[in-house]
């Protein structure tokens, strides 16, 4: 949760906190008081305060209600609905839009998205969340592609949480690297390293074979996925976020050295990190009043 300024395109104040992903009251009287803590450290009241923007990892309908989060917010899988119990609790105006999408917005207004046209975010985290940006807006009035990293790009025996084998979401999110490194047999002795992203880059920079096998198949699998969504959406710029980005920058040329299937001629896209990492969802969530 952050406390944006748009006119500044700034966050000025920021709390992380866990999500409480089982009671929907609980869930609400969380956001509260962080809203709570959040105003007071930064000294603002809540006559200053435009209204809360929130993203939200399943399809949100115009609406506000929220489905299909797959299990991640169990009491948001069926039509739960967010805005209005956001609006009852906070007493202030609510937007709220896919968490993917809502991230691709912070960074194509406020983030190396700015000054491109067409602008897709790809948020490599526990999964993989897709959002495209076409002249600082969405594409779409609603998020109909939020399910695009459940794309197949690979012949596999590796079941996603969606039920389908070779998701792209399953092999290039950090659940999916850890889930590689498992299979690999890493983590299993005590001379081997703690199994996070961090570890397995790291240990992939110093040469460890098992770690070098993991991650030549992660960017493999990343390439492809990369191709698919140059054909399907032609974008000006692709934006690499979330967790799994921060340990990426090694890799970066080696991927924008890609031959893509060009949608037309002279066409080029450019290849980015995030710089603006969890900020970029603050900044599109509140983007979400302009």
């Amino acid at each position: 949760m952050g406390l944006a300024d748009l006119e500044k395109g700034l966050v000025l104040e920021m709390v992380l906190t866990p999500t409480e992903k089982d009671d929907a009251d609980l869930f609400i009287s969380n956001l509260y008081q962080q809203y709570k803590t959040l105003t007071e450290k930064a000294g603002i009241t809540q006559d200053q305060i435009a209204g809360i923007g929130i993203g939200v990892p399943g399809f949100v309908h115009q609406d506000g209600s929220v489905d299909s989060t797959f299990g991640f917010l169990p009491f948001m899988d069926r039509h739960y609905h967010l805005k209005e119990e956001l609006e009852l609790k906070f007493s202030l105006p609510c937007h709220v839009d896919n968490d993917a999408r809502v991230v691709a917005l912070g960074e194509a207004l406020f983030g190396k998205g700015k000054g491109f046209t067409r602008v897709l975010v790809l948020t490599l985290g526990t999964g993989l969340g897709i959002g495209l940006i076409v002249n600082g807006k969405f594409e779409t009035k609603l998020p109909y592609a939020h399910l695009g990293g459940h794309i197949t790009i690979a012949t596999s025996k590796i079941k996603c949480y969606c039920g389908k084998y070779g998701c792209m979401e399953a092999l290039v999110s950090g659940t999916g690297l850890i889930d590689s490194a498992v299979r690999a047999g890493l983590g299993q002795k005590e001379s081997d390293f703690p199994l996070s992203v961090e570890a397995i880059f790291e240990a992939e920079q110093n040469g460890y074979k098992p770690a070098v096998d993991i991650v030549a198949d992660f960017l493999d699998y990343l390439k492809t996925g990369i191709s698919n969504f140059v054909s399907l959406y032609a974008p000006d710029i692709i934006i690499i976020g979330g967790g799994v980005s921060k340990g990426m920058t090694p890799y970066m040329e080696k991927l924008s050295q890609l031959n893509y299937l060009n949608p037309f001629p002279n066409y080029t896209v450019d290849l980015a990190l995030s710089e603006l990492d969890e900020q970029s969802g603050i900044l599109g969530s509140a983007a979400l009043f302009i």
